[in-house]
Formats: C-alpha cells, sequence, structure tokens
C-alpha cells in the first residue's frame, strides 16, 4: 500500500538552518512486508516418498549418518600408528559420538591380534622392583598355574626326602662321624691335661681347665685358699696346657663345618634331583622366553638355598607373632606370579571404554593388607588399570570425567608422553616423608587414547596446555545438524527402524515418523536442516511407544509422538506456568491491547538447560532534552551484560547517522526493562529498543497487540536472533491468556523465517488468522508496522534525508524547538 505524494510545504526556521539539505516532501510509504502464511510458519515433512507403512517392513542399519568429517578424521587417527596420534572427539552431547567411537573401534579392533598377556614376578635381585614380563596371549595364566603346580609339588617331594629313612641315616652318618673324630680329639685333650694335673671339662661357654690337687679337682674356693707360689705353679702349668685346648677348639668347629657343609650338600643334591625332575620341563617348555628362563634359574637356586622351608615344623608357635612370621603365604609367594594383564579370553584387540576413570580405575594401584597393625603388600597385589588392560588396542574416556579426580589429567600425559605404565601409590606423592614401597617395572604401552568432549574443551586444553596438541593431534569433529534432503530424512528413517528392533517398541507409521522429523528441524531451528542429537530422536522414540501402548495401539501414530512431546514439556515447563499466572493476577504488567507512547513488547527467553520458553519483555522508554544520551538503567544498576551494553552503543551509533550530521541533535533516552530483577545479555531488543526511544522522541504511539525481536546495526539493519520459536510461542501463550484484540503480530528478522518450527498450538492460530509473524529486513518496516508512522529515512549511508510527518522528522523539530527554548532562556 502506497501513501500519496503531497506538495512540498515550507521548511521550519530550525530546518532552514541546516546547510544539509532537507528533503520536505512526503516520501511514498514503504513497500511492507507480507506477513508469513501458515505453510511457512512450520515445515512438514512430506510422506509421499516413504515406501513403507510402518518401521516393521525396514530392515536394521548401523550406518553412521552424516558425520563425514569426524569419520574420516577417525579413520586417519586410528590408521597412523605413531606416537602422539591419539584422537579428541569433539562435539555437543547427543551426537552419538560414543556409539560411533564404539561401532569404528568394534571394527578396527577385529582386524587387530590380540595383544600380549603381562605378568608381575618377584625379582630376586632387588625385592622392591617386581619385574613385568610379557608372554603370549594365554601365557599368563598358564604360567600361573605351571608355578602353583611346582611349588605344590615341592612342598610335597622335598619333605618326604628330608624325612626319609636313607637321608636320616646319611645325616646320622656324618653326625656320627664327626663326633667319633670330636671324641677322640676330646680323648686326647683329657689325656694330655691329666699329664699337667687337670681335669677337662666341656660347657655351654667352651673348655674349661680344672686343677687336681692330691688327686681331686680344685673349687673356686679351694683355689683362692692356696698359696700364691702354688698359684702360681699350677698358672704355668695351665698356660702350657691352653695352646692345646685353643687347637681342640678350633679343630671341632672345623669339624663342624665340615659336617653342615656335608649335610648342606647333601640336602642340594637331593634338592637337585627334585627339582631339576619338576623345573627341566619348564625350561623346555619356555625356552624361547629369555626372561622366564631367567625367573627360573633364580626360583632353582632360591629354592636350593632354602629347602628346609619347605619341610613343614611341628612345633607349635610360641605366640602370635610367631605365627605371623611363618605363615606359609610369606615363605613361598615370592614363587607366586601375578597376572597382571589377562587377554587369554579375547581374540581381538581390546576396546576399553572407562565410565570412572578415577586415578586407580586408570592408571593401576598396589593394594595393602591391614595385618597385626601394619600395612602390608606385596607384587601379588599389583593391579592394573584400564591404561594397561587397554594396552595393544583402544582406549576411550570422557574428557569432562578425567578432570574431576585430582592429578589424573597429569599422570594421564605423563604416561602417554613417555608411553610406559607407572604404578604408583597416589597417597605417596602427596605424602610428606618418604616413604618405603614397591616401584614396579612400568609397562611399555601401545594403545590409541579416544578422548570424549565437547568443543569449549578442545579448545581450553588446546590454548591453555602446550602439552594437548602434541599427544592428542587428530581431531574429530561431530556436527551436530545436517541438510534435510530425502537421504538424510531416509536415514533418520532408518535409525527409526534400528530402535524399534533393538528397544523393542511398537513399529511407527508413516505419520509417526514425519512428526519425528519434523522435531529433528525443531531441534536445530532450521526448516532447511535436521538435528543429528540422536540421543534426543531415541528418547523421542521411546516416550512415544509408552503413550502409543497406553492407548493400546498396535501401532506408533503423529499423535501419540506429539503427545510425547507436549508430556515431555508438561513435566518441564512448572516455571513457565508460574510465571503465566503471575501475568494472569497482573502481578507482572503486560499490556496486549490498545497503544501506548514509548513502551512495546520485546520477546525474551528463559533457559533452563532442559526446557526453553519465551515471555514478553516489556521496554520502556522516556526522553528529555539533555546532552547525556542513552541511559541504559540496567548498566546503571549491573544487571546489563557485555552484548546488552554493546547493543546500547550501536543503538547510539545509529542515532548519530539518521539525524543530520551539521550539528549535535542531544537527548537524554532512558530505557529500562520493566520488572527484570536478574541478568539480561544479548542484542535481540535491540530493535524495539529503538523503536520505543524513536516513539518517545516523536510521540508516535506503539500497537501493544504486537511484539518485536531483532538485532540491529548501526544501519538500521535487522539482523538474525536466537530462540524465534520459544519467543513467538511465548508471546501467543500470554496474548491468548490476557489479551482481548482479534489479531496479534510479532515481527521478526526476515533472516529467521526459516527458523520458524512453531507448536501446533501456536500454528493454529495463525491459520485461524489470529496471529501473524511479518519478517522485516529494517527498522524503517518494523516501526512503520509498530506504528502506522513511517520512520523517515532508510538509507543512512551519505547525507541523511528525512521526510516530512515521518516519525524522525518529528523527533528532530522536537529538539530543534527544545534547543532553541534552552537557548531563549
Amino acid at each position: 500500500m502506497k501513501k500519496k505524494t503531497k506538495k512540498p510545504a515550507k521548511a521550519t526556521k530550525s530546518a532552514r538552518k541546516s546547510p544539509v539539505k532537507k528533503v520536505l516532501t512526503q516520501e511514498a510509504s514503504l513497500r511492507l512486508p507480507q506477513a508469513l502464511s501458515y505453510e511457512q510458519v512450520y515445515a512438514s515433512c512430506p510422506t509421499d516418498f516413504f515406501k513403507f507403512k510402518t518401521t516393521a517392513e525396514l530392515e536394521n542399519s548401523n550406518d553412521i549418518i552424516a558425520q563425514d568429517r569426524a569419520i574420516r578424521a577417525i579413520n586417519m587417527g586410528l590408521s597412523i600408528k605413531r606416537p602422539g596420534y591419539n584422537i579428541y572427539v569433539a562435539g555437543i552431547e547427543g551426537t552419538g559420538k560414543t556409539s560411533v567411537i564404539r561401532q569404528f573401534l568394534e571394527k578396527w579392533s577385529a582386524d587387530s591380534p590380540a595383544p600380549y598377556d603381562w605378568v608381575y614376578l618377584y625379582n630376586f635381585s632387588d625385592i622392591e622392583v617386581p619385574r613385568a614380563i610379557k608372554l603370549p596371549r594365554g601365557e599368563g595364566r598358564k604360567l600361573k598355574k605351571n608355578m602353583e603346580h611346582l611349588v605344590k609339588a615341592l612342598r610335597s617331594e622335598i619333605p618326604v626326602a628330608l624325612q626319609s629313612e636313607d637321608y636320616e641315616n646319611a645325616v646320622n652318618t656324618y653326625i656320627s662321624s664327626a663326633n667319633d673324630i670330636k671324641s677322640k680329639l676330646y680323648s686326647e685333650l683329657e689325656k694330655l691335661a691329666k699329664t699337667k694335673d687337670f681335669v677337662i671339662k666341656s660347657t655351654r661357654m667352651g673348655i674349661e681347665t680344672i686343677p687336681i690337687v692330691d688327686g681331686r679337682p680344685l673349687t673356686e674356693r679351694d683355689y683362692s685358699k692356696l698359696a700364691e707360689d702354688e698359684r702360681t705353679e699350677i698358672e704355668g702349668r695351665r698356660s702350657e696346657l691352653e695352646p692345646e685346648v685353643l687347637d681342640f677348639a678350633r679343630k671341632v668347629r672345623a669339624i663342624d663345618k665340615d659336617t653342615g657343609e656335608q649335610l648342606e650338600n647333601l640336602r642340594s643334591s637331593i634338592g637337585e634331583q627334585i627339582i631339576s625332575a619338576l623345573i627341566i620341563p619348564l625350561l623346555e617348555e619356555y625356552g624361547q622366553f629369555s626372561d622366564i628362563l631367567e625367573y627360573i634359574e633364580q626360583v632353582r637356586e632360591d629354592v636350593k638355598e632354602n629347602l628346609l622351608e619347605f619341610v613343614e615344623d611341628d612345633q607349635p608357635a610360641a605366640n602370635a607373632e610367631e605365627a605371623f612370621l611363618i605363615e606359609d603365604k610369606d615363605k613361598f609367594t615370592k614363587y607366586k606370579v601375578n597376572v597382571f594383564v589377562d587377554n587369554s579370553k579375547i581374540e581381538k584387540a581390546p576396546v576399553i571404554i572407562e565410565n570412572n576413570p578415577t586415578y586407580y580405575n586408570l592408571f593401576g594401584k598396589i593394594e595393602k593388607n591391614v595385618e597385626h597393625g601394619m600395612y602390608l603388600t606385596d607384587f601379588t597385589m599389583i593391579k592394573a588399570g584400564s591404561i594397561h588392560r587397554a594396552n595393544g588396542g583402544y582406549l576411550v574416556l570422557n574428557a569432562i570425567d578425567i578432570f574431576r579426580p585430582g592429578n589424573v589429567w597429569e599422570s594421564l600425559k605423563r604416561i602417554l608422553r613417555n608411553r610406559k605404565g607407572f604404578i604408583e601409590d597416589m597417597g605417596e606423592q602427596y605424602s610428606l616423608l618418604p616413604t618405603s614401597g614397591l616401584r614396579p617395572e612400568p609397562v611399555p604401552l601401545d594403545l590409541k587414547v579416544i578422548l570424549i568432549g565437547t568443543d569449549e574443551i578442545y579448545h581450553i586444553l588446546y590454548q591453555q596446555d602446550e602439552e594437548f596438541q602434541k599427544i592428542f593431534k587428530i581431531k574429530a569433529d561431530f556436527d551436530f545438524k545436517m541438510e534435510r534432503s530425502q537421504d538424510n530424512i531416509m536415514s533418520y528413517v532408518s535409525f527409526i527402524a534400528t530402535r524399534m528392533r533393538l528397544e523393542q517398541l511398537l513399529p511407527f507409521d508413516k505419520s509417526a515418523v514425519a512428526a519425528i522429523v519434523e522435531y529433528g528441524s525443531r531441534l536445530i531451528e532450521d526448516q532447511n536442516l535436521l538435528s543429528t542429537q540422536f540421543g534426543e530422536i531415541k528418547d523421542l522414540t521411546i516416550e512415544a511407544d509408552f503413550i502409543a501402548k497406553e492407548k493400546g495401539r498396535p501401532s506408533i501414530e503423529r499423535a501419540d509422538v506429539e503427545d510425547a512431546l507436549d508430556l515431555k514439556y508438561y513435566r518441564l515447563n512448572l516455571q513457565e506456568e508460574y510465571l503465566l499466572r503471575l501475568v494472569k493476577q497482573q502481578d507482572i504488567l503486560i499490556s496486549v491491547d490498545g497503544t501506548r507512547t514509548g513502551q512495546i513488547n520485546g520477546l525474551a527467553v528463559y533457559d533452563y538447560s532442559d526446557y526453553s520458553f519465551g515471555k514478553i519483555a516489556r521496554i520502556t522508554c522516556t526522553t528529555s532534552p539533555s546532552k547525556r544520551g542513552i541511559l541504559n538503567i540496567e548498566r546503571a544498576a549491573r544487571l546489563s551484560g557485555k552484548i546488552h551494553d554493546k547493543a546500547v552503543m550501536i543503538i547510539a551509533g545509529y542515532f548519530k547517522a539518521v539525524f543530520p550530521r551539521n550539528k549535535a541533535h542531544a537527548f537524554t533516552a532512558s530505557v529500562c526493562f520493566e520488572q527484570n530483577y536478574g541478568m539480561i545479555d544479548g542484542d535481540s531488543a535491540t530493535l524495539a529498543e529503538v523503536i520505543a526511544i524513536i516513539s518517545s522522541l516523536a510521540r508516535a504511539p506503539i500497537r501493544q497487540n504486537l511484539a518485536i525481536t531483532g538485532s540491529m546495526n548501526q544501519f538500521g539493519e535487522v539482523q538474525t536472533i536466537g530462540g524465534v520459536n520459544e519467543k513467538i510461542e511465548g508471546f501467543w501463550k500470554i496474548c491468548d491468556l490476557v489479551g482481548k484484540s482479534e489479531k496479534y503480530t510479532v515481527i521478526i528478522p526476515a533472516a529467521n523465517a526459516q527458523n520458524l518450527m512453531l507448536h501446533r498450538k501456536t500454528q493454529a492460530a495463525v491459520k485461524a488468522g489470529r496471529l501473524e509473524i511479518v519478517p522485516v529486513m529494517h527498522i524503517a518496516e518494523a516501526f512503520e508496522i509498530a506504528t502506522g508512522i513511517p520512520l523517515g529515512v532508510r538509507d543512512v549511508h551519505g547525507d541523511s534525508v528525512l521526510t516530512k510527518g515521518s516519525a524522525l522528522d518529528r523527533a528532530l523539530i522536537w529538539m530543534d524547538k527544545a534547543e532553541e527554548d534552552a537557548h531563549h532562556d
């Protein structure tokens, strides 16, 4: 609709002072944009190309949907067998990252051989450093059984051999022979002592020489009564005998030593026969494993040195402490095998998804037992972590989880950098005093770590941690949207059919499938796109199945999907209902009828993470002559965010551009979001704020049965915003609740028209003609729709030209008059 052009009128006094030519003719009205049709506010999914009645007719599909970029990156990361080529999988929750990774890894692991077993063995050279040895898959458990059988056989055969009659006869022979020699030597020493009038007596303290006087051995008392010369004479004879006594003692010790060596050799000979008979088969079996051969030889020598430990002691322990010290486990633990990583039951490379990556779950631990008030441990209590079980395969971690426990991230970096699986007691790292304990040999690592997280975490790590980019060189970025093409719609259909069977759901008919596809566009807020947040789609299929079964249907229909969505919103929209109640009770003042000057209905979104809804933000503005410019009340009250502050500065820039530049036009505009008691941020109210300011300056009433949302630049061009569906739906709910007008209008940026996927109740209002949605590209269009008055200028480039009678012309006249009045005063 165009307005007739009027003849030029005389310029005002203030206008004539301006060197900038001011056109006083009334411009033809703008060609205002038309409201969107019912079909334009919601993109329905056609069902004519669906070649099925229900999804029961379709086959399962495990195809990965619309993630070509991520798939290419994952393939590359898994193919490069070099240090540092671990993978960070980025994307928002619900895009199927974990499912895709699991599917990929199952395929890759199937083509990779199962890794080695790892065992920890007692280190006979350094007991604090248990040895880590790798064996072919299944050999670890076999070695453990072989060593158990060996120890069992040794404990059975050695006592029998050492308690046999032949062994005892041999021992008695050695001892008897030694005793005969010692008796002969003793007899000779007695004869010699007798010739010197001494008697030899054997005591615990050694050999005593007792003098004889008058055929009778002297006691200490008798000896003390002797005269000095007699004692001197006795000591002289004793000194002659003493070397012989010492020689006797030396010979006896030599005989005992020789006898002990003979007995030891006897035991060693018997032990060697037993051990060799039992160990030689093991040496032959493990001949190709040098580390195991070395270990078995060390076991052989240790058993030979400790044969008597294999003989049960029939004497009861004197006390509990002694019983503790002689427990069998202390004597034979060193011969056990700790199967640290047992891969005997897997046929391919391991895929470990660690859902609870605490320090010990991830990196292993050294367990301890509390016995008799002491912490005790040994190499058999070394336990593997996920990083060891995934060795030779793949480890999947959630990025957010590894930052919750302390020290996990730093330890993970160190292990991936060194490619060794260190096992440490985390408590010792924080101890003020050094402690002695086990320091197991680290296990060499060869694995891929896949870290799943958000894009925000990736960029934080990339920028703040220098090592991150060296150990996670591949980023696989999962997109959260895809084109709404026929092929991708059919991918949705395949996904729904697959979930139907996996979750044992009722079949979905064509209408139900179409409703789910439309919900996919609603999630992404775009008529031309579909969401790849398949976690949300899966939940919707399950909830729709619940509704259909509750109704007793044989299959799921569109109404069931829509009811499932409504039920979901009902579960979550308690805060929205509170707000609507406050509006109805007029605790929150909202005007949706009539006209107001300097007051406009903006639109805002409340986001509660799991549920978002729109509400009317009543924006008011008062103006007066002043040089203070635009006063942002929210900013003055410290309730304004940085983006909103920027938007206010853009508004100031716009006004500088639209008014003539020959002089400063001073006014103060006080802008307020009424009844706002929390932080406000964003620039989607910029368009509404500018219209409210111009309305106040030009005294141009604004329709209250209208709401507006849109960002704006300094040239007056309207820019896209977010949450357009929630904003429109929130406005309509309030209008339907308290409004009295026959029709309501929502002005949105033209670029947001493709984002409309309105709820069916709001669609019905559009279809009935009670709600119209008008897309605009410039503030001039929005202002004229809101007030019925032309703004007065569209192109702010170059010198501003204002249309006579327009809102900006009125505002300029008012400012010039105010300036003249101030000058006269």
